[in-house]
């Protein structure tokens, strides 16, 4: 988990976040909170900036988010330009963060357990070779924490900034860059291609978002598109050995038992004759950030698959 003093969530309520990143205190909208209520108001005057959403801007974007701009408050070092950053660090991972137009800053702290234990993960199943593909794979914090654990990583990630923002990640984080290939590429033709060559992995990461767009256009529905990607997913897996898929998903209405029985299913269905179901383990759990104030906000569900050949 974050120290301290690099992440900590102060507040929700009222459809807004108030987090500390480092040396900054920001105040962002976020819907999950809609319908709880603020326990520490005093505390939210006191951020350095506040993220508003431009209305206009985000009927007019083609690109499916909320657009809006952030506002510094008085005395405070947050700096408006988009060259601006700063960073934090989590593990031996350290995340250039920026406020974007859409109110993100690099990273999503509710992650923070998944990198743990895809570290620890890694660090196990290192009696071979270990290939981890992260698709979805935004900023690099899935990829580089598998690095870090001793892994070779296939990062894929539709948007060139994207995976741009990623590797500056994994070059101050001092990864090696011989362990990351970097790839600006839709995820579900990535996916086919590597069946299609007969390449296959010992873990599969994914965090699919609700909607989005291909490197070039292809629509993204996860309601749609993803039982067919998981599928093509555990397809990639190493026959017989020691492997894993994690996925997240932050999707509404789709609960944690839908996640699992999907997963558990669809790994029944793609493994069949080559895994043993009694060596196979689902964990899942619900992802949520704990505040300052006593508040929790739900951030989605987590299911890990791990087949254990010892």
């Amino acid at each position: 988990m974050f120290s301290a003093d690099q992440y900590q969530a102060l507040d929700f309520g009222d459809g807004r976040r108030l987090e500390q990143f480092g040396d900054f205190l920001l105040d962002r909208p976020c819907p999950a909170a809609e319908n709880i209520k603020k326990k520490s108001p005093t505390l939210w005057a006191t951020a350095d900036a506040v993220f508003q959403i431009d209305e206009i801007a985000s009927k007019k974007s083609n690109v499916i988010a909320e657009r809006g701009h952030w506002i510094a408050q008085e005395a405070s070092g947050f700096r408006l330009q988009a060259s601006a950053s700063w960073q934090i660090r989590h593990d031996q991972v350290v995340f250039e963060l920026r406020g974007t137009p859409f109110g993100h800053v690099g990273l999503f702290p509710e992650q923070a357990a998944n990198w743990d234990a895809v570290k620890d993960l890694c660090q196990r199943l290192q009696t071979s070779a270990l290939r981890v593909l992260n698709l979805f794979a935004y900023t690099g914090g899935s990829t580089l924490a598998a690095a870090s654990g001793g892994a070779e990583v296939v990062h894929v990630d539709a948007a060139k900034n994207i995976v741009a923002w990623a590797r500056k990640n994994a070059e101050i984080s001092q990864i090696s860059p011989s362990q990351v290939r970097w790839i600006a590429e839709d995820a579900q033709k990535f996916v086919r291609r590597e069946l299609k060559r007969g390449n296959s992995y010992r873990g599969v990461i994914l965090d699919p978002p609700s909607y989005g767009h291909g490197a070039k256009g292809e629509v993204w529905r996860l309601s749609k598109h993803l039982p067919n990607l998981l599928l093509d997913c555990f397809a990639l897996l190493e026959s017989n050995t020691s492997c894993f898929l994690l996925l997240t998903c932050h999707t509404p209405g789709f609960s944690l038992h839908r996640l699992t029985n999907l997963v558990e299913e669809t790994a029944n269905t793609a493994l069949g004759e080559r895994f043993s179901r009694k060596r196979m383990r689902l964990d899942a759990h619900s992802m949520t950030l704990c505040a300052q104030s006593g508040a929790t906000l739900p951030s989605g569900e987590s299911v890990m698959f791990c087949y254990n050949d010892d």
